[in-house]
């Protein structure tokens, strides 16, 4: 009797060299993105994992049962329904983020409206569908209202410090207006200076008497020759001291522990705070110097009354001029008015747009009460009572 011997089988394609070393990168950029989780963004690791993941699996699973043909076409169904159910609950990494919901601003005229708002929705639609979402959203409300809270604070701040101007009776000296203390003064500086150097080296030609096979005498020195290029460093914005600011009624001072720092108002040709620093140029100096202030309110009120002073003809907060008590009261009145009414524009502008993305919470609330809290009902700002 005839012993059969079974036909050799094909060597599956995952266990040939090439295929082994293929599959191999895969499974570390499969792993590489997946631990991208704790140095990018969440959901783009989790998604291009998937892929990965399921790329290597279906290939593996192709060759090694050996489904051919059918398998290749089991496979591609398999990753078109992947790529169209998690393009549906993994909206685009950037419009999740925290920094995209606090630089992008609302458009006011869309109403955010959201289908079936009307408590229907489940914990497993929400955590599909909306949870990334309303996470980012509910950070960035956070970080607003923070914000705003600061704002106003400020606000409140630079309405009770503001100087009462009250003259003596000799209404054309110097009086000190304001004062505010645990300023820095900042200052440009030349930066380090940068020198490059380049040398070369050349050797005289032997010069030498030849005698049978030697050559005897002449040893000719070596030459070298450096150039160096040296640029100077550009101005860097330095802390340079700390002290306190001084205003009076016909400049602005700084008084630190190792520099004096003055200006009059008719010498100042401009000034241009931001958040809590204050930069001045004066006619008189070649530089401009920086005042940083212990907070915003400081800042805006120095700024108020050079804004003041440099409105009179005079350019002098007193009387020596043309200008009367009354006139110089009126001056100072208006400016700070004039400030005051380009924060609370400011404050209110940025308390639309948090209560329009509380909008689009209430929403969400609607949708899914058990796991959205309601940020409760919509409230409107006025220029006298703001509400953080």
């Amino acid at each position: 009797m005839t012993k059969q011997v079974p036909a050799p089988q094909k060597e599956p394609l995952f266990f040939h060299p090439g295929s082994r070393a293929f599959f191999g990168i895969l499974s570390v950029l499969s792993l590489g993105y997946f631990l991208g989780v704790f140095i990018g963004s969440l959901r783009r690791a989790q998604k291009t994992s998937a892929y990965l993941i399921t790329l290597l699996l279906g290939l593996w699973m192709i060759s090694f049962f050996d489904l051919g043909t059918q398998g290749y076409f089991i496979f591609a169904i398999v990753i078109i329904l992947q790529a169209s159910f998690t393009r549906f609950i993994v909206p685009t990494a950037i419009e999740n983020s925290v920094a995209h919901q606090l630089a992008t601003g609302v458009n006011m005229s869309t109403p955010f409206h959201i289908e079936a708002a009307d408590g229907s929705g489940t914990a497993m639609q929400y955590f599909f569908k909306a949870k990334t979402k309303v996470t980012a959203i509910q950070q960035a409300q956070v970080a607003r209202t923070a914000d705003l809270s600061r704002f106003y604070n400020e606000m409140e701040k630079y309405q009770s410090n503001f100087p009462r101007i009250e003259f003596s009776t000799d209404t054309d000296a110097e009086i000190t207006l304001y004062t505010s203390d645990d300023c820095i003064l900042a200052e440009p500086r030349k930066g380090p200076t940068v020198t490059e150097r380049e040398t070369s080296t050349g050797i005289r030609p032997f010069v030498g008497t030849k005698v049978g096979p030697f050559l005897v005498g002449g040893a000719g020195p070596q030459k070298s020759h450096s150039t160096s290029v040296t640029t100077r460093g550009e101005d860097v914005v330095t802390e340079v001291d700390s002290g306190h600011v001084v205003v009076t009624t016909r400049g602005v001072s700084f008084v630190g522990d190792k520099y004096t720092r003055h200006s009059e108002f008719k010498t100042i040709i401009a000034n241009e705070g931001d958040g809590n620093r204050l930069t001045i140029s004066d006619s008189k100096r070649t530089t401009v110097w920086t005042i940083i202030f212990p907070d915003d309110a400081s800042m805006w009120i120095v700024a108020a009354l050079i804004d003041a002073a440099t409105s009179l003809s005079e350019r002098r907060l007193d009387t020596s001029g043309k200008a009367t008590v009354e006139d110089v009261k009126k001056t100072i009145d208006e400016n700070q008015k004039a400030i005051l009414k380009q924060l609370t524009d400011a404050y209110q502008d940025a308390y639309e747009q948090f209560e329009a993305v509380n909008d689009q919470l209430r929403e969400y609330h609607r949708v899914y009460p058990n796991q959205v809290a309601d940020p409760g009902p919509r409230k409107s700002v006025s220029p006298t009572a703001t509400s953080s």
